[in-house]
């Protein structure tokens, strides 16, 4: 059998002057939008925290590219990245406990086992449903006005501008992202946060 491989182009670089002036344009204009999506993130993450994510590398890629593709503006990847970190996460769970069957079956069905065996609540199993049928138009092609077609969504949604909806979309997702963290440590909040930085605070000035 032939080895057929596709012959591939590419572009002369230019001189990196081109590359800083690009750099650097986009950056000033797009510095009000990226200060504002900061601050949702924040609101949303608090301060940088170290995790323990039960589904892996991969999860660990998805929650850090998720944070900074939203900064950016980049909303599509935010949704696909928000459903990818928690399927690793609900996934990463069902591994660990021998269940390979059923997290090959796909988002859908790892929502109903995780529902069914108590690692999520309800209300999480319907804001998983959600986001997963969110994803759906942004990554299947479906026809017309259907409720799983990209269309059909903004129909829905009642948004005919594509890029507010995919902007309202990923805040949504990560508010998703959000309340599942949440629901597997209750106590990350910003009040307790306060506490344990008194806390480290008065440990501090008592070694001194």
């Amino acid at each position: 059998m032939k080895n057929y491989k596709i012959k591939r182009i590419k572009w002369p670089l230019p001189d990196n002057k081109l590359f800083k002036k690009y750099i650097f344009l986009g950056d000033k204009k797009s510095l009000r939008h990226r200060l504002k999506n900061h601050k949702f993130i924040w609101r949303e993450f608090g301060p940088p925290i170290d995790m323990l994510l039960v589904g892996g590398i991969p999860s660990m890629f998805a929650i850090r590219e998720l944070k900074t593709a939203y900064i950016n503006g980049c909303y599509m990847a935010t949704i696909l990245l928000a459903q990818a970190f928690i399927e690793h996460s609900l996934g990463g769970a069902f591994l660990m406990g021998g269940c390979d069957s059923i997290v090959e079956k796909g988002f859908a069905m790892l929502i109903k086992e995780a529902l069914v065996t108590g690692q999520i609540s309800k209300e999480l199993s319907k804001e998983f449903d959600e986001l997963r049928k969110m994803r759906n138009p942004y990554i299947h092609p479906n026809p017309g006005l259907t409720s799983r077609s990209h269309m059909g969504r903004m129909k829905k949604k009642e948004t005919w501008d594509p890029e507010i909806l995919a902007e309202q979309d990923a805040k949504r997702a990560i508010e998703i992202v959000v309340d599942y963290l949440r629901h597997g440590s209750p106590d990350w909040k910003p009040e307790r946060a306060k506490i344990r930085r008194r806390t480290r605070k008065d440990r501090d000035k008592a070694t001194n």
